[in-house]
């Protein structure tokens, strides 16, 4: 392999590895509502494509 002249100690620095961290209320409201409009549009499409829509 290529030598990137960085040493593996500090190659997580650089986000090779993602940190997992708890997620915060906020993170967790945006989750939710990122969720509800996922199957809200979901469902949308699947109305249109059922006719039951338009």
């Amino acid at each position: 392999m290529a030598d990137l002249g960085i040493s593996h100690t500090h190659a997580n620095h650089y986000g090779s590895v993602p940190a997992k961290k708890p997620l915060s209320m906020r993170g967790k409201l945006q989750l939710g509502i990122n969720a509800a409009l996922l199957a809200a549009a979901f469902a949308f499409v699947a109305a249109l494509v059922f006719g039951l829509i338009g």
